[in-house]
């Protein structure tokens, strides 16, 4: 695959992301390359995630007391990551079609792992900048979880035709509720195993 179009999308997926989603679903990308693709950027973002909670100033014990000791390991980051994500696509195309929205798992498949590409660019980023300018990183990491909010309605909107910017932030309000369960217990299940652990 050519992958020369690859920083244009970048900067279309910051400044244009329904124009963006619309490029990244005419791709057709197969579904079991897009399954592997999901299953890549966890593992790399659980490395990049474990090296941030290793670098840069000394953090404060209480603060990562509390961190979930799942969060901690990079493995059962990684798997807990991974049960999010397939969970977010799920909620995201079934609540969507519930309220008339037209999207398949492919699409929203495609449009998750994209997030998740642009997630690991922001990642290596901000070990850099706790390493450099810890006050960076932590803006960096603000303006990206705002912006993200917005690029995913966006991706939503597109994913399922709606047109409409409250549905797709109706959508991103249910799946987000529907996702809290889900993970609610999958972490309690991480969390015991990784007390069984230590």
């Amino acid at each position: 695959m050519n992958l020369s179009f690859v920083p244009e999308l970048v900067g279309q997926t910051l400044f244009s992301p329904r124009a963006a989603a619309d490029r990244i679903m005419a791709l057709w990308l197969p579904r079991q390359w897009l399954w592997t693709a999901l299953a890549l950027t966890s593992v790399l973002n659980g490395i990049v995630f474990s090296l941030t909670l290793h670098v840069g100033p000394p953090r404060d014990p209480e603060m990562l007391q509390a961190i979930p000791p799942a969060f901690q390991s990079p493995f059962l980051f990684t798997l807990f990551l991974l049960g999010a994500l397939v969970i977010t696509v799920m909620t995201l195309t079934w609540i969507g079609r519930s309220l008339g929205g037209a999207g398949e798992v492919p699409q929203v498949l495609a449009l998750i792992v994209w997030l998740q590409v642009l997630r690991l660019g922001v990642q290596l980023a901000l070990v850099v900048l706790m390493l450099a300018i810890p006050v960076a990183g932590v803006l960096l990491v603000f303006a990206a979880s705002v912006w993200g909010i917005v690029i995913l309605v966006a991706f939503i909107d597109r994913a399922h035709g709606f047109g409409n910017v409250f549905k797709a932030i109706a959508v991103l309000v249910l799946a987000v509720l529907a996702v809290v369960v889900g993970l609610s217990a999958i972490l309690s299940v991480f969390v015991a195993v990784a007390m069984g652990v230590t």
